[in-house]
C-alpha cells in the first residue's frame, strides 16, 4: 500500500458528527439555510478565534421554532478545554457560551468535542432577511491531551436541544468549517538531508516548542520512515535495512523504536520518559541508523508525531530524507557495533649486534563510545497500522482521526 492511498481512504470514511446526529437529506429545507464564516486559525493557549454564523430566511412567514446549535469537534476536545461567547448582531455584546460535552462512545470519554444551544432560546428570523451571530472561541489549558488537530465547526438549526448536548431531528445544516489549530512547533535538527547508508548511527534531536507555556500533554509520538513511492512501505524499512533509537536521559541508553505508520495506540515514543526540558521547550535525542540496501526516492522522509492524524497535522514535523550510498557498508545495520580497533603486528626482530634504544610506547587510540549501554529494544511489533485503527476512521471538520476503543484512564 502507498502512502497517498492510505491517505485517500481516511479522507473518504463518515463525519463523526454524523455518528451523533440523525441522518437526514441535505437541503431539505430549501428556505432557510445557515453559513459559517471566519475562524482561519486558534492558538492552544492564546487569544479568541472570530467568526460569524448567519441563519438566513427566503420564506414569506418569520423563522421561530429552532435552536442555533453549534458543535466544536476535535479528537481531543473537551468543555474545560474551550471557552466561547457570541453577540447577537454586529453591534451585540459578548455573551458567555454554555458549553456541553460531546461523547461519542471512544476514547477518551467525554473528549470528543463540545456543542452549544448558542442563545439558550429559539431563534427567530424575519421573512426574507437574515440574521448573524459573532462567534468566538480560544483554547485553555487543561489536564488533558492537545487538541493537535484543527477545530471542527459545525451549525445546525434544530427543534430541540438534548441534555445530552445533540441536535434533535435537525433541519438545516451549515457546510462544516475548520480552525486550525497553531502553537506547536516541532523540527528536526542535526539530521541530514542526505544520511549515509553507511550501516552506524547518525545523531539528530527533535524539538517541540509550544508557545504560551502551553502543555500539551503530548506524551508520546511515533515516527515514520518513508521511502518514497517506488521503495516505500506503511511498514517501515526492512530490520537489516534501517533502524531507529531514542535515548534515555537518565542512563543514556538507547531504545529501539518503530518507523511503521501507526495509529495513535502503538505510539511507541515516551516522551514523558525520553525528552527532557520544560513543558513548553522539550528535546529528543535520537538517531538513525541506514544500512547498504535502504533506498530512497524523491519524495522520501521522515515523520515524526502522529500517524494517522490530522489531514492537515500528519505530523508534528517531516523533512525529506535521501540514502547516500557508501561503498562498503555491511548488509545489516547495527548501531551497537563495536568501532573497529587499530590493527597491531609483532614487531621485527632486532639483530643481537645492533644496539638500539627502545622508544617510548604510543599513546593508545581512544574511541568515542556512542553507545554506552546496551540496546533496549522497545520497538512495536508488526504494522501497527490496523491495530492502531482497529476502533475507526473518521474525519470532523476535513480533518481525517482515530478513534479507538474506550478505555479506562488510570
Amino acid at each position: 500500500m502507498r502512502l497517498r492511498r492510505a491517505i485517500l481512504a481516511a479522507s473518504l470514511v463518515a463525519s463523526p458528527l454524523a455518528l451523533a446526529l440523525p441522518a437526514q437529506a441535505a437541503g431539505q429545507d430549501t428556505d432557510h439555510s445557515v453559513r459559517i464564516e471566519g475562524f482561519a486559525s486558534v492558538e492552544a493557549g492564546g487569544g479568541w478565534s472570530e467568526g460569524a454564523v448567519t441563519v438566513k430566511n427566503d420564506a414569506d412567514a418569520p423563522y421561530t421554532g429552532q435552536h442555533l446549535v453549534i458543535y466544536f469537534g476535535s479528537k481531543v476536545l473537551g468543555k474545560d478545554q474551550v471557552a466561547a461567547e457570541y453577540a447577537d448582531g454586529a453591534s451585540g455584546s459578548w455573551q458567555p457560551v454554555k458549553l456541553v460535552d460531546q461523547d461519542l462512545g471512544v476514547d477518551p470519554a467525554g473528549y470528543q468535542g463540545v456543542a452549544t444551544d448558542l442563545t439558550g432560546a429559539g431563534v427567530e428570523v424575519q421573512p426574507h432577511s437574515a440574521r448573524t451571530f459573532k462567534l468566538r472561541f480560544k483554547l485553555l489549558q487543561s489536564t488533558h491531551e492537545g487538541p493537535w488537530v484543527s477545530v471542527g465547526l459545525q451549525a445546525f438549526l434544530a427543534p430541540t436541544f438534548g441534555a445530552d448536548g445533540q441536535a434533535k431531528n435537525w433541519t438545516v445544516q451549515a457546510p462544516g468549517a475548520s480552525a486550525k489549530t497553531t502553537g506547536l512547533t516541532t523540527a528536526f535538527t542535526g539530521l541530514p538531508k542526505s544520511v549515509p547508508a553507511d550501516g552506524k548511527p547518525h545523531a539528530f534531536q527533535v524539538s517541540i516548542k509550544t508557545a504560551n507555556g502551553f502543555d500539551w500533554h503530548l506524551t508520546s509520538a511515533a515516527f515514520f520512515v518513508w521511502g518514497g513511492q517506488k521503495y516505500g512501505s506503511m511498514s517501515g524499512p526492512a530490520a537489516c535495512d534501517a533502524q531507529l533509537d531514542v535515548q534515555d536521559p537518565k542512563d543514556k541508553s538507547w531504545h529501539k523504536v518503530g518507523m511503521a505508520a501507526v495509529g495513535i495506540g502503538d505510539h511507541d515514543v515516551d516522551l514523558a520518559k525520553w525528552a527532557t526540558g520544560p513543558v513548553d521547550n522539550r528535546v529528543l535525542n535520537a538517531r538513525i541508523t541506514l544500512g547498504k540496501n535502504f533506498k530512497t526516492d524523491t519524495d522520501a522522509s521522515l515523520g515524526f508525531g502522529n500517524f494517522p492524524g490530522s489531514t492537515e497535522m500528519l505530523f508534528w514535523t517531516k523533512q525529506p530524507i535521501a540514502a547516500a550510498p557508501v561503498e562498503g557498508a555491511p548488509e545489516c545495520v547495527d548501531p551497537n557495533a563495536p568501532a573497529p580497533t587499530p590493527s597491531t603486528s609483532s614487531a621485527p626482530a632486532v639483530p643481537a649486534s645492533v644496539s638500539t634504544t627502545t622508544p617510548a610506547a604510543p599513546a593508545p587510540v581512544t574511541v568515542a563510545d556512542t553507545n554506552r549501554a546496551e540496546l533496549a529494544d522497545t520497538g512495536s511489533r508488526g504494522l501497527g497500522l490496523t491495530a492502531g485503527i482497529a476502533g475507526a476512521l473518521v474525519v470532523a471538520g476535513g480533518a481525517a482521526i482515530v478513534l479507538t476503543r474506550r478505555t479506562r484512564r488510570g
